[in-house]
């Protein structure tokens, strides 16, 4: 699997009056994070009640983002998925509700995917950069001047290559 995605994993969350929000997918509803997704501490964690979830919404494993919520309806006349209402008597997303609550993650994993060539780009700049830098320090145990590596490096100057990978700058690198 792609680094970028690793840490992209999708789940629903039950949200309590509280803020407080949990898995929906497990049989009892528990509060298990804080509403900036701060996880609690066992001693904090609880077991909620059914009728005690209040709504719904998608959260990314990668803590960066979120859907929009989802309000329980009380009355089956007050379902309305169009306006992210959901009539859930039980307190439980059956398969289908599950599915609209998800759909816009959909969204999140598209713009990571756009984002791979960035990532992959990064990682050969970063790449690259750890093997300059190892090139400089070789060819400096090897007596190549400053002034040389500023021009072959482009910096231009031996002042400019020694600040940039003299032994103070290197310690950055």
């Amino acid at each position: 699997m792609n680094p970028l995605f690793d840490c992209h994993r999708v789940w629903v969350a039950d949200i309590f009056a509280d803020g407080l929000h949990g898995p929906s997918l497990t049989a009892q509803p528990a509060a298990i994070a804080a509403v900036d997704a701060t996880p609690l501490t066992p001693a904090l964690r609880c077991a909620r009640e059914p009728d005690e979830v209040i709504g719904w919404r998608a959260l990314c494993s990668c803590g960066g983002w979120h859907g929009r919520t989802w309000l329980r309806a009380e009355n089956p006349v007050d379902h309305d998925p169009g306006h992210r209402r959901l009539h859930c008597p039980s307190g439980r997303l059956d398969t289908s509700a599950t599915t609209l609550v998800l759909a816009e993650w959909d969204y999140h994993r598209v713009e990571m995917q756009a984002l791979i060539p960035v990532r992959l780009a990064y990682e050969d700049s970063v790449s690259a950069q750890q093997r300059l830098v190892e090139a400089v320090r070789f060819v400096r145990s090897a007596g190549a001047s400053w002034a040389a590596i500023g021009q072959v490096s482009g910096l231009g100057s031996a002042e400019d290559a020694e600040l940039r990978f003299g032994p103070q700058a290197c310690d950055m690198c």
